[in-house]
């Protein structure tokens, strides 16, 4: 199936995030079941509160997106798993990303995404999201943890969950994206930037590394000037 709407325009904290996208060959939608009232109304998106009140209109260029296939399993590990280790050996490799004393870690704001009836993406949901060395993923949306497991098959990252593409394994590459975005402020300056995150199919992450296990939280005081 093609898509060839070729932008998709968000109004920051005035619209809710769906979006028109262009054609795009590496998106491979999946069936979710998740335990959430505003789904289960039949609701085909997400308001999203951000407490920005300026109006600032978004435009993101999916015609011109590029996206670069992750092609090493350490690639994809130093990407987006929660840990780094040997995986040889099973030895811990630290990570020391935001300040040299205290190491760190990786979690992930996943937004997970699927096509609808007019040429479109909808935002079926958006939270944390982690990838652990013991086989497992969790993702916390409205307050729940959907949990699975995950494998590299190759370079193919595989995710199994029975929420997730009706309990069969959703298989798909990482890949590192790049998308142009054009914004419009309330004075009408305009200005552009790359929005770049990694992708699995339908999800798309961003790469927030973390000095604890699972949440966002920056260094300790007595390590911000080592």
């Amino acid at each position: 199936m093609k898509f060839t709407v070729p932008v998709a325009i968000v109004f920051v904290g005035l619209v809710s995030p769906t979006m028109l996208f262009a054609e795009n060959r590496s998106l491979t939608s999946a069936p979710v079941a998740f335990c959430d009232p505003l789904l289960s109304e039949g609701r085909n998106d997400l308001d999203q509160e951000d407490g920005d009140d300026e109006e600032l209109e978004k435009t993101h260029r999916y015609d011109l997106e590029t996206s670069e296939r992750l092609i090493s399993s350490e690639q994809i590990m130093n990407a987006l798993f929660e840990e780094k280790w040997n995986l040889s050996t099973g030895e811990p490799i630290q990570r020391y990303e935001l300040c040299s004393a205290e190491e760190n870690y990786v979690i992930l704001w996943s937004r997970l995404f699927r096509p609808d009836d007019e040429q479109g993406l909808v935002l079926d949901a958006e939270g944390y999201m982690s990838i652990r060395k013991d086989g497992s993923f969790k993702l916390t949306y409205a307050q729940r943890p959907y949990l699975g497991t995950w494998e590299l098959d190759g370079t193919d990252m595989v995710l199994s969950g029975d929420w997730l593409n009706n309990g069969d394994p959703y298989r798909a590459p990482v890949e590192l994206v790049r998308t142009p975005v054009e914004t419009v402020d309330g004075d009408g300056v305009k200005n552009s930037f790359l929005d770049e995150n990694y992708r699995i199919g339908g999800f798309r992450f961003y790469r927030l590394p973390t000095t604890i296990k699972g949440s966002q939280q920056n260094c300790s005081c007595t390590n911000q000037n080592q």
